[in-house]
């Protein structure tokens, strides 16, 4: 069964909403997260706070999360801002995919972790 949000079945995005991207940016504001948003990607630039991501941190890479893939969903990476395009991604879990709070919620949990399972 989907789940269908204000911002409609995430099955017929070709991009994300802006509106939902703007919405989990305010949110990752709200915990001191500086991040921004495009057609589809949120992108958050890493420092010291991102525990989970110590490495890539101190590499200066950005965490990317991406409304990607043959059946479209969400993936995060991490690479550095001006590094071509591409690379690896994993799930992010974030499901309901259209609901702000969980999509911040798992984008978190990554910074804590570095990974999107519990």
């Amino acid at each position: 069964m989907m789940t269908v949000h204000a911002y409609g079945a995430p099955l017929s995005w070709q991009h994300t909403p802006l509106r939902l991207t703007a919405a989990v940016v305010i949110a990752l504001g709200a915990y001191g997260w500086t991040a921004r948003t495009s057609t589809n990607q949120i992108v958050i630039p890493l420092d010291d706070r991102a525990r989970g991501l110590p490495e890539q941190a101190a590499k200066g890479e950005d965490l990317y999360v991406l409304w990607t893939g043959p059946h479209p969903e969400w993936h995060w990476g991490t690479a550095h801002p001006f590094a071509p395009a591409g690379g690896r991604t994993a799930q992010l879990l974030a499901y309901p995919a259209g609901d702000p709070a969980t999509v911040t919620a798992q984008i978190l949990r990554v910074l804590r972790t570095g990974r999107a399972l519990p």
